[in-house]
């Protein structure tokens, strides 16, 4: 099997693992044009999969990807599913949509969907911080729904981290409501909770031969990520400088990366067998890093707990 490192690009994984992607059916959320989850899917849509599920608030603006991906291949299905990650009636709405579409499984989900510093304190239609509602329980809710599907084809979970996750610190899950409200640390929480909510789905799916990840993508100018924030490069900075103080002198530097690169990270986990045994890792430079011990476990299971209190529901896998 061929080795990744921090320069792997989407066509790198694609050269090497596209025998991985035929036959298979993906489900991306949040492929906008101009982002890693488009280029995710049209990278994904080389490898002869057989259905590429998109799913996002515009379809104007998913609509150039689903094109793009029936010139590559006219053979593969591409489909748009309505999601608004903020409002879980339109979250339950798409699972079921997209569970219609899956009938024969799902072999990959791709949570990529999210939003980043908020600049305004902002809440969900059921009273959460949007960044945590966005990036970590809508997900969590559309996951548990579409857990079915993923069990017929023994599928993987990959949730787009980030380790902007720094910015949050050692988050004791107490504080849900931010009263106290900075938008790099919510960022951060929420890229904290994808992490630990990988580490979660890896215990649960290893019972019928799953596999769960959360991936960082790098840092990526190229994305509208941090220009659709509104947030100054003079908050930025603080941020940083924050972040470094907050874990002990570790500054949470990320690597430039180009958009095919960031896309290679969310490809790669989804298709690469070997990485099976490595279920709950967080992935970096399409490769394995580490994380603080406080972000284990144990919180995992407590963010677990969390989450199904905020959804309203248990979740088995």
């Amino acid at each position: 099997m061929a080795a990744f490192n921090e320069e792997t690009t989407a066509q790198n994984v694609i050269d090497a693992l596209g025998s991985e992607a035929v036959g298979k059916t993906f489900v991306i959320t949040g492929p906008s044009q101009g982002g890693i989850g488009a280029s995710a899917a049209i990278y994904l849509a080389k490898g002869k999969p057989e259905r590429i599920i998109l799913a996002g608030r515009s379809q104007d603006k998913i609509q150039p990807i689903i094109d793009e991906i029936r010139n590559i291949d006219p053979a593969v299905s591409a489909d748009f599913v309505s999601l608004n990650l903020l409002d879980r009636d339109s979250v339950r709405k798409a699972g079921e949509d997209i569970k219609r579409l899956t009938s024969d499984g799902i072999s990959a989900l791709i949570n990529n969907a999210g939003i980043m510093a908020v600049e305004h304190f902002t809440k969900s239609k059921t009273g959460v911080e949007a960044q945590f509602e966005t990036n970590h329980v809508g997900h969590f809710l559309l996951t548990s729904i579409l857990m079915p599907e993923v069990k017929k084809r023994k599928g993987v979970v990959v949730n787009v981290s980030s380790l902007g996750y720094m910015y949050g610190g050692a988050w004791d899950l107490e504080d849900t409501d931010f009263q106290t409200y900075d938008c790099w640390e919510a960022y951060g929480r929420s890229k904290l909770a994808n992490i630990l909510f990988g580490i979660g789905l890896s215990k649960r799916m290893s019972a019928f031969g799953g596999a769960a990840f959360s991936v960082s993508p790098g840092f990526i100018p190229e994305t509208k990520l941090l220009a659709n924030s509104d947030v100054s490069e003079k908050r930025l900075t603080a941020a940083f400088e924050d972040a470094t103080e907050k874990n002990g002198g570790v500054a949470p530097v990320q690597r430039v990366a180009t958009i095919e690169q960031g896309a290679a990270n969310l490809i790669m986990p989804a298709l690469n067998p070997d990485l099976r045994k490595s279920s709950g890792a967080f992935i970096v430079e399409c490769g394995i890093g580490s994380v603080p011990d406080w972000a284990g476990a144990d919180q995992a299971e407590k963010l677990w707990r969390l989450s199904e209190k905020l959804i309203d529901q248990e979740v088995v896998v």
